[in-house]
C-alpha cells in the first residue's frame, strides 16, 4: 500500500482506538450458537453505522457516488479477539457494491477499487463487478488483523488508476463474518511451500504448489487439510479472482496450462485447517508471468534480454544509419578548420530493464579519419554519474577486446578513454601522412566498439542524450581539450585557455568551444558525412555551414549535404 493510503487510514480513524466495550454500535451485530460447537459473529456497517466504526465523510461514501479523490474507510471489532478458548474457523469480508466496472475487457483502464485492511492490501484485493450492477466482494481476513487488536480497519481505494476515464462506485454495505469454536486448541502452523516453475514461466507449463512443511503440521498433532484460493492478472495490472477474470475456480493446488495464457500473472493463498476447522495463517505465493523467462515483468515476445532480469529493451541513437562526430584539434586556435582531425560514424546503444532505467550504454565507431599532425586522444564523458556506480566496461578495437575503467580524477561525471592516441589506430603510410584526408589516400576503416553497465541503473532524466559528451584531447597535454559546442570541459581540462586567441566561450553561462562568429571546433552531424581534404576550410568545402553557425542552427540546417566542387573526401 502507498503511503498516501496510509496516511488516509491514520487521519480516519485518530479518533477511535478505545477499547471495544466501550464502541458504539454498528448498524448490526449478531452471534448465533451453530448448535454444534461452533459460532458465527456478524458486523455489518452502513451508511447508518456510528462513530467510531464509521464516520460519514461530507457529500460522498456509503450510499453515495464516490469518486478516485473520495476514498473512505470504515472499522470493524470483534470483541472476543483476546478470549484464548476462541479459535476462529473462518473470517471473511463481504463488501457489496455498485456499478463496480472491473471487467477484465477495460485492461488497465477499467475501475479498479482497492480494500485493505489494517493497511494490508487483501486478495482479492479490490472490488470486482460489473457496470450498473450491485456485487459482492469475498475477501478473506487475515487473522493477524484480528488477534493483535480486534480493530478491523478497512479501507476503499476509489480507481485507482485514474488513467483515461473517470469511474465512481457506491457502496451498500460491508459485513464481517467469523466463525469460532470455543476450544482448547491451538490453529494449525502456516503451510511451508514450493511451487513451480519458480523462476521462468511459459504457456505450456502447469502452475503447481506443494506443500513440504512443517513438521508436524499442527501444535495438537491434529490432522490439517489446505484450501486454495487462486487469482489471475489478466492485464489489467491487479488479481482478480480465477471466476471473475474468466477461468474455471481452482480449488486444487494446480492450475494446467491449458487455463493460462502469455502475458498472464497467477497467485494462490494457501489456508490451513485442522480437524477441528481452526484456521490457521495463510501463505500467499505469486508465479512469474506467464512467458517471461526471467520474471521481470517483461513478456518474451517484448524482451530483447528474455533470460536477463536485469535488461529488457534495447533503443538506438540514430535508430538507422550512423551519424558523424568531427573535430578541428587545433583549439583554442581556429587553425586550418578542414575539422578532419578526427572523423568517425558512430550509433549508441541504450540497454534499459524493465521500469526503462538505464543498466547499459554501448557505442559502436568507425573511425574514418585522421587529419592530425600532433597525437590525440578520444574519450566520453558522461555528466552526473558516479564511478562507483559502474559494474564493468569493455573496449574492443577491430576485434580484440579487453576490460577498461574510467579515467581516475573525476567528480560528478564519469569520463572513458578509449584511446590515448590516435596515431596508433590510424597511422600515417606511404607517401600520406594522415589517414584518408588526401586525395587517393582510401584505406580501411577502423572499428571500436565500447560497452559500459551500471551496477544501479539510472534514470534517462540523469543523463544526457546521445552522444552524451564526446571530445579529442592532447595526448601529452591533458588539460586540451576539444568538446561538441556548448559541452561541458571535465574536470580534467585548462580553464585557462577559455577565451583566448580564437576561443569566445563564456563559462559563466555555459557557452563553450565556440568562436565568436559561432563556429565551433568540433560537430555533431545526423548522418555519415564526407570530410574536407585536409588543409581545405570547411567553410569552402560547404559554404552553408557559414549561415548555419551564425543563426545558431535556424539557417540552412542540411549544410553538410551541399558539399562544393570536389573539396572533400570521396565526394567525387
Amino acid at each position: 500500500m502507498n503511503i498516501l493510503k496510509t496516511i488516509k487510514i491514520a487521519s480516519i480513524f485518530t479518533l477511535g482506538f478505545i477499547s471495544s466495550s466501550a464502541y458504539a454500535s454498528p448498524t448490526e451485530q449478531n452471534t448465533v450458537d451453530n448448535g454444534d460447537g461452533t459460532f458465527t459473529y456478524t458486523q455489518k456497517i452502513t451508511g447508518s453505522s456510528t462513530s467510531p466504526h464509521y464516520i460519514k465523510p461530507s457529500g460522498y461514501g456509503f450510499d453515495e457516488y464516490s469518486w478516485f479523490n473520495e476514498d473512505y474507510g470504515w472499522q470493524h471489532n470483534f470483541a472476543d479477539y483476546n478470549n484464548d478458548s476462541y479459535q476462529i474457523q473462518s473470517a471473511t469480508l463481504l463488501v457489496r457494491g455498485w456499478d463496480v466496472d472491473s471487467e477484465a475487457t477495460h485492461g488497465q483502464n477499467g475501475e479498479y477499487d482497492g480494500i485493505a485492511v489494517d493497511g494490508i492490501d487483501l486478495d482479492p484485493g479490490l472490488l470486482q463487478g460489473t457496470n450498473n450492477t450491485w456485487s459482492e466482494t469475498f475477501f478473506n481476513v487475515p487473522l493477524s488483523s484480528i488477534s493483535d487488536d480486534g480493530l478491523i480497519n478497512v479501507f476503499l481505494d476509489i480507481d485507482m488508476n485514474h488513467n483515461q476515464r473517470y469511474w465512481a462506485t457506491t457502496l451498500d454495505y460491508s459485513l464481517l463474518t467469523i466463525t469460532y469454536l470455543e476450544i482448547n486448541n491451538s490453529p494449525p502452523y502456516q503451510p511451508e511451500i514450493s511451487f513451480t516453475p519458480n523462476t521462468a514461466s511459459s504457456v505450456n507449463d502447469d502452475l503447481t504448489v506443494a506443500i513440504i512443511g512443517p513438521t508436524p503440521a499442527d501444535p495438537d498433532n491434529d490432522s490439517v487439510t489446505y484450501h486454495y484460493r487462486w487469482f489471475v492478472d489478466v492485464g489489467q495490472g491487479y488479481f482478480v479472482d480465477d471466476t471473475f477474470a474468466g477461468k474455471s475456480e481452482h480449488t486444487g493446488n494446480t492450475v494446467p496450462s491449458s487455463q493460462t495464457n502469455l502475458g498472464e500473472r497467477w497467485r494462490v493463498t494457501i489456508t490451513p485447517t485442522d480437524s477441528n476447522g481452526i484456521v490457521g495463517t495463510a501463505t500467499t505465493i505469486t508465479f512469474p508471468t506467464i512467458g517471461d523467462s526471467d520474471n521481470d515483468g517483461v513478456s518474451d515476445s517484448d524482451d530483447a534480454y528474455p533470460l536477463d532480469p536485469l535488461r529488457a529493451f534495447k533503443a538506438r541513437t540514430p535508430t538507422t544509419g550512423e551519424y558523424t562526430l568531427a573535430f578541428e584539434d587545433l583549439w583554442p586556435k581556429q587553425g586550418d578548420y578542414d575539422l578532419n582531425d578526427l572523423v568517425l560514424h558512430y550509433y549508441f546503444e541504450t540497454i534499459t530493464d524493465s521500469s526503462n532505467k538505464i543498466k547499459q550504454i554501448n557505442f559502436n565507431a568507425e573511425f574514418v579519419s585522421r587529419g592530425a599532425a600532433q597525437a590525440n586522444g578520444f574519450a566520453l564523458s558522461f555528466d552526473g554519474m558516479d564511478e562507483a556506480n559502474v559494474e564493468n566496461a569493455t573496449i574492443s578495437i577491430e576485434g580484440n577486446a579487453q576490460e577498461t575503467s574510467p579515467e581516475a580524477g573525476h567528480s560528478g561525471e564519469l569520463v572513458f578513454v578509449l584511446m590515448n592516441n590516435l596515431h596508433d589506430l590510424m597511422p600515417s603510410s606511404g607517401e600520406f601522412e594522415f589517414f584518408n584526408t588526401m586525395p587517393g589516400d582510401i584505406k580501411s576503416t577502423k572499428n571500436v566498439n565500447f560497452s559500459f553497465s551500471f551496477i544501479q541503473a539510472v534514470n534517462s532524466w540523469e543523463l544526457d542524450t546521445a552522444p552524451y559528451n564526446p571530445f579529442i584531447f592532447s595526448t601529452y597535454n591533458r588539460g586540451l581539450e576539444v568538446h561538441l559546442p556548448n559541452k561541458s570541459p571535465t574536470d580534467l581540462a585548462d580553464m585557462s585557455q577559455f577565451g583566448s586567441q580564437d576561443d569566445a566561450s563564456l563559462a559563466h553561462i555555459g557557452k563553450y568551444y565556440v568562436t565568436s562568429g559561432n563556429l565551433p571546433w568540433a560537430l555533431n552531424i545526423t548522418s555519415r558525412w564526407k570530410h574536407p581534404f585536409e588543409r581545405v576550410d570547411i567553410t569552402i568545402a560547404y559554404p552553408q555551414i557559414t549561415p548555419w553557425a551564425q543563426s545558431s542552427g535556424l539557417n540552412s540546417p542540411q549544410w553538410f549535404s551541399s558539399p562544393s566542387g570536389l573539396h572533400c573526401w570521396k565526394c567525387q
